[in-house]
């Protein structure tokens, strides 16, 4: 079809040996140039007051910033309560028998949302047990390292539950996330 196309199209030979004479076409009645358009000056900016620009020093940025995480902190605990239940609730779902590889992708998810909060909302050690979690279920099937994975949920609940109680809690938390954190390294480089 292009062939028949093209030969039917005249050639430079056909051209000229033809008589006719050769019309050059105008397009300026067609293509009009593009009229220069005129950019308008910027507005002339003046300069504050002297008693609106000591609103804006970095100690009152500062505190205003101060005023907004402490509005938010109140929300934290509720927050992260949120998470662990969700945290639960896959990790519930996926030890059962039928489990399949997305109930345990839910499980990463969920942890790997923590951690990514966690350090935000005032919990490292639970940061660093979804940390470690999340590591862990990179490479876990369905039904494998169950005993692990709910060790590491157990820990989150615990490490949730201890906050506020001194720095005993703090130094719990931190023995049992290196000692989960040394655990999966093994479990990981034996995979």
């Amino acid at each position: 079809m292009f062939k028949n196309l093209l030969s039917a199209l005249p050639n430079k030979r056909q051209l000229s040996k033809s008589d006719s004479p050769q019309v050059a076409i105008d397009i300026s009645r067609v293509i009009k140039p593009a009229e220069p358009v005129p950019v308008p000056s910027p507005p002339a900016v003046e300069s504050p007051a002297p008693a609106q620009s000591d609103i804006f020093t970095s100690e009152t940025l500062g505190s205003l910033a101060e005023e907004a995480v402490d509005s938010l902190s109140g929300q934290f605990e509720a927050w992260m309560r949120s998470d662990l239940d969700e945290l639960v609730s896959a990790w519930g779902v996926a030890k059962e028998a039928q489990a399949t590889a997305e109930n345990y992708r839910a499980v990463f998810t969920a942890a790997h949302n923590i951690k990514g909060a966690a350090n935000s909302y005032g919990y490292p050690a639970i940061a660093r047990l979804c940390g470690s979690l999340s590591r862990l279920l990179q490479d876990t099937r369905p039904g494998e390292n169950a005993a692990l994975i709910n060790l590491h949920v157990e820990a989150c609940r615990a490490a949730f539950n201890s906050i506020g109680q001194g720095s005993d809690g703090q130094s719990i938390a931190d023995a049992v996330c290196e000692a989960l954190e040394e655990r999966v390294a093994m479990k990981v480089a034996k995979a």
